[in-house]
């Protein structure tokens, strides 16, 4: 009897036994843990910090129960992807935030090779993701935000707050605890603005004020200040700058043939002072001075509201078919890519952009007294284009065979928005309001108008040689009114594609690092820079312009610090 009743007693206290480990399953899984989402946006070094922090929460939990659960979140897109966090009653988030400019520094997207191109590129897009996120969680009781300069400049007293957020009792005592966590940042990785050249430095600090709310810009300005000073070399390599005191004549730059040319950012004029400061509007004449030039081309820049950072280029395809449509669409892509990257976003205008002007068919009554040469399709849409620019709402434009160099996404129009043509005579760039597009495809036909009065009449009145009337004078009826700014800040690729066969090298660098706007690779350019049988221009005219790309920002590399 004894026996039996031992064997029941043993067969109850088993059961007792799974019967409160089955409870203590059940209320496992039952009872809710805290949820935690480590939010990120990619060269945040957001896995390191979401590893050390699982690591905290595991040793640092006291129950075994309701321990938070860390997840994360790093964002690698570059559309500034926008992750809504959806919390639930005992969710938690951190957001995990860095100073955009040092962000593009550490995260190499794809498969670019040079940090100073891959900063212009994605700058805005971290920005707008990091505006974004603080906005979402700012102000709520759920959320933690985490700076990871904090973290690596005062991590006890950052972890302590932390770790009272998700109410985890940790002793920061623990050196080899608060070891690990210094190991997950980089005191040295923090204002790194300085690494690339002072003109991408100035650039990615404006777009990151430009993008964040004031406080929290102030938060990392106050630690890396954005105002970089910068000023480009006044004269290009072989030219010397000739300054000039009398009030009718500004500085140039000398070349040894004794020619010369404005320095960099002053316009150039048909008459004394023959280089003039950049300010002011019709009749200015103030002359150039390199010295100021710099700080008056800043005062000159206006918003432009209606295309903010839109290159736009005119395309309309040949009607005659001559096997070189392919390469031309190539161009076209190629054009697309390198001023995205820029920091750009790029639009194709077309004939049917011109044809919704009122001013259309006037024009093409106008064609008829103008001499279009061989291909006159081709010549009428080039005049074309600036009536298309005006309906489409002004702001830049630039031929598709011309590419940024110290160019990136800007919402500014030079000059107070007057027409501005950037490249002397040659529409390879140009910028002005919606206005002033309007009045220069109307002014650039009464130019050409103007030019076939000439003895002989000319065979060709393009809107290139339009344009030349308009910047010396010869196509305007009033000589004394000046019509537009004329700037030389394009670079003609001629002696520029030479140097492709050649390895990259400081000295051929000098070359690509003297500051220009952009690089024309036209294809006068290409016939005299590589001696190309024009044949061959168009095919291979893609591929080269990936060369100079590249090269350029190999030779920017080698500027960086």
């Amino acid at each position: 009897m004894i026996r039996f009743f031992c064997k029941w007693k043993l067969v109850a206290c088993s059961l007792a036994v799974l019967l409160l480990l089955l409870h203590c399953v059940m209320l496992y899984r039952l009872v809710p843990r805290t949820q935690v989402e480590l939010i990120a946006h990619a060269g945040s070094h957001g896995g390191a910090v979401c590893k050390a922090l699982q690591s905290m929460c595991r040793q640092s939990c006291k129950q075994w129960i309701g321990c938070p659960q860390v997840s994360c979140l790093v964002d690698k897109s570059s559309r500034s992807l926008r992750h809504k966090t959806e919390a639930a009653q005992s969710g938690l988030s951190i957001l995990l935030l860095r100073d955009p400019r040092d962000v593009v520094v550490s995260w190499r997207h794809g498969t670019e090779s040079s940090k100073s191109q891959s900063a212009v590129q994605h700058i805005r897009s971290v920005a707008s993701w990091t505006r974004w996120q603080h906005e979402q969680h700012s102000g709520r009781t759920e959320s933690f935000l985490l700076f990871y300069e904090a973290l690596a400049s005062q991590p006890r007293e950052t972890l302590e707050a932390l770790a009272k957020f998700l109410q985890l009792e940790v002793s920061f005592t623990d050196e080899q605890l608060l070891g690990a966590w210094q190991g997950v940042t980089k005191p040295e990785e923090v204002c790194q603005v300085s690494a690339h050249p002072p003109w991408i430095a100035r650039y990615v600090s404006s777009v990151v004020q430009e993008e964040l709310p004031e406080d929290l810009w102030g938060l990392w300005a106050a630690r890396c200040p954005g105002n970089v000073s910068w000023a480009p070399e006044p004269c290009p390599r072989g030219a010397e700058l000739e300054a000039h005191n009398e009030s009718k004549h500004g500085d140039i730059c000398r070349w040894r043939s004794r020619d010369y040319m404005c320095p960099n950012m002053c316009r150039q004029l048909a008459e004394a002072p023959y280089c003039a400061d950049c300010g002011g509007g019709e009749g200015a004449m103030e002359p150039c001075r390199a010295a100021a030039a710099q700080e008056a081309w800043q005062e000159t820049l206006v918003p432009n509201p209606h295309t903010p950072r839109i290159m736009s280029t005119f395309y309309e395809a040949s009607s005659k078919k001559d096997g070189r449509e392919d390469a031309r669409q190539l161009t076209l892509a190629t054009w697309a890519q390198h001023w995205q990257r820029a920091g750009w976003r790029t639009r194709v205008l077309g004939l049917a952009d011109a044809q919704k002007s009122p001013f259309y068919k006037q024009l093409l009554v106008k064609f008829a007294q103008i001499p279009l040469g061989e291909n006159p399709e081709y010549e009428k849409a080039c005049y074309l284009r600036y009536l298309a620019m005006s309906e489409a709402g002004g702001g830049w434009m630039s031929d598709y065979d011309t590419l940024p160099l110290h160019f990136p996404g800007t919402s500014d129009l030079v000059s107070n928005g007057r027409f501005t043509v950037l490249q002397g005579h040659i529409p390879a760039l140009m910028s002005g309001s919606q206005e002033e597009w309007r009045r220069m495809s109307r002014l650039l036909v009464d130019s050409a108008v103007m030019l076939t009065r000439q003895s002989p009449m000319p065979t060709l009145v393009s809107d290139m040689h339009a344009m030349a009337g308009l910047v010396d004078k010869s196509g305007l009826k009033n000589k004394s009114e000046d019509a537009l700014s004329s700037f030389h800040m394009v670079a003609d690729a001629k002696d520029y594609v030479r140097t492709l066969r050649n390895p990259t090298s400081s000295l051929i660098c000098r070359r690509f690092t003297f500051f220009r706007l952009a690089i024309h690779i036209s294809h006068a350019s290409l016939a005299a820079g590589l001696a190309l049988p024009d044949a061959d221009v168009e095919t291979k005219r893609p591929q080269i312009m990936n060369q100079t790309m590249e090269r350029f920002w190999q030779c920017v590399e080698m500027e960086s610090p």
